[in-house]
């Protein structure tokens, strides 16, 4: 069969979200910084993004990782979302994490521990797997401070009428309660849940983008809508995070997680070293902790938080995709 094109990956999934790491098949990229390569990617080569993670290869919800060079940091790595590059993506940095592991370049297999720092756009963050047995039972990764930029923004769609707090984790975030938006956190409430998370986003972003919520700079990615539980074990937040119509995060959100926790700390829900369980629709938990930022971080937000974030990956597969000459959908597709 003549070919154009091929690209070989390695697929996991973390609490149910799939990552699809490339190992190989992408031309080399220009600029110092991984932002910097990320940029010449999306402008040179952007039709591999779609061809991996679009349909009939992938689907809305799957989220690619291009690996490259450092300066800064042991690795770099940029991430790729079925609709935009993401500045950071936590469920991908442990799917990332179990993948070097499979791959034998943190340490051996035996080391209890091996940790790495990986520059992503967002910054330069810090990585730490944990085996037991040979095999890995934990990932950490210690991720940019995070902070919440305007608290109680009313928005209002599809006849919902719910406050929400903007907030940095890694990446945008509304966070809204669900009971107030009508949501159901179960797997059976997620269509209804993505129709209003997407409309509350629109709202929410145009609020934003015309200067109406005094804070907010930037558009949200998603909406992160969440509850609060308890049990003998301590605090849980149970959460769904919309990103699209048609894409809801699996997984409990590695940088949603972190944005829940900037939030509860600002509201004085939380103390500082405080670790918290952020649960999936699936039943799935991360540990959630937040830390003090350190000094050497230079100048940050007021009230930001260094997340700490504990969860776990699980390869799925190694592929190697093909382009097949004649192919009449060359870049894949999406529905909404």
């Amino acid at each position: 069969m003549a070919t154009r094109r091929w690209i070989s990956t390695i697929d996991s999934h973390t609490a149910g979200h799939p990552t699809r790491v490339v190992t190989g098949g992408v031309p080399p990229l220009k600029g110092d910084t991984v932002e910097a390569r990320a940029e010449d990617f999306r402008a040179r080569f952007d039709p591999l993004r779609t061809f991996l993670l679009h349909e009939p290869r992938g689907h809305a919800a799957m989220v690619g990782v291009v690996m490259t060079e450092s300066a800064r940091a042991d690795f770099g790595a940029f991430f790729l979302g079925s609709y935009k590059y993401l500045e950071m993506c936590g469920h991908a940095t442990i799917g990332l994490a179990v993948t070097l592991d499979h791959m034998g370049l943190i340490g051996p297999s035996d080391a209890p521990l091996s940790s790495f720092t990986l520059e992503v756009p967002a910054g330069i963050i810090t990585v730490h797997v944990e085996r037991r047995n040979g095999a890995v039972a934990a990932v950490t990764f210690e991720n940019v401070p995070a902070h919440v930029a305007a608290c109680n923004v009313p928005v209002a769609a599809l006849g919902v009428n719910v406050n929400a707090d903007v907030v940095w984790g890694g990446n945008w975030y509304g966070l809204i309660a669900a009971r107030a938006a009508g949501v159901e956190l179960a797997p059976s409430g997620v269509s209804h849940a993505m129709a209003v998370g997407a409309a509350l986003k629109a709202a929410l972003n145009a609020g934003i983008n015309e200067g109406r919520v005094p804070g907010a700079t930037r558009p949200v990615d998603s909406i992160l809508f969440y509850e609060t539980e308890a049990d003998d074990h301590g605090l849980v937040s149970r959460q769904l995070v919309v990103l699209e119509s048609n894409k809801f995060d699996r997984s409990p959100c590695g940088t949603g997680s972190s944005a829940r926790l900037a939030q509860m700390v600002a509201r004085g829900e939380l103390g500082l070293d405080q670790p918290i369980r952020t649960r999936n629709i699936l039943g799935v938990d991360f540990t959630a902790t937040a830390r003090a930022v350190a000094a050497e971080a230079g100048a940050q937000k007021a009230g930001a938080i260094a997340p700490h974030v504990v969860g776990l990956a699980h390869i799925t597969g190694e592929h190697r995709f093909v382009l097949a000459q004649g192919d009449p959908l060359p870049d894949g597709f999406l529905c909404r």
